[in-house]
């Protein structure tokens, strides 16, 4: 469990009403929660391969395509899922 998913679900959890009458099952609720965040995988698209073969243009966005996978990667993985690609 990531700190985050930790936190996300404490959060969801305070925010119940009558929560207090399922204290008694908090920790399977939690287990649950964090078992579906380990199912959960998400499949970025593949990088590109940029060589000096392309046109500035197309470097470019090549370049800006591969910087968004890599920002895509670290936003979904801070949020404590997998991320495959």
């Amino acid at each position: 469990m990531t700190d985050k998913t930790g936190a996300e679900f404490e959060a969801w959890w305070i925010k119940k009403p009558h929560r207090e009458q399922f204290e008694d099952v908090k920790d399977q609720m939690r287990n649950v929660w964090l078992a579906s965040r380990r199912e959960l995988v998400v499949e970025l698209p593949e990088k590109l391969t940029c060589d000096d073969g392309y046109p500035s243009d197309d470097m470019m966005m090549c370049n800006e395509h591969n910087r968004a996978v890599d920002k895509c990667r670290a936003a979904i993985e801070a949020a404590g899922v997998t991320v495959r690609g």
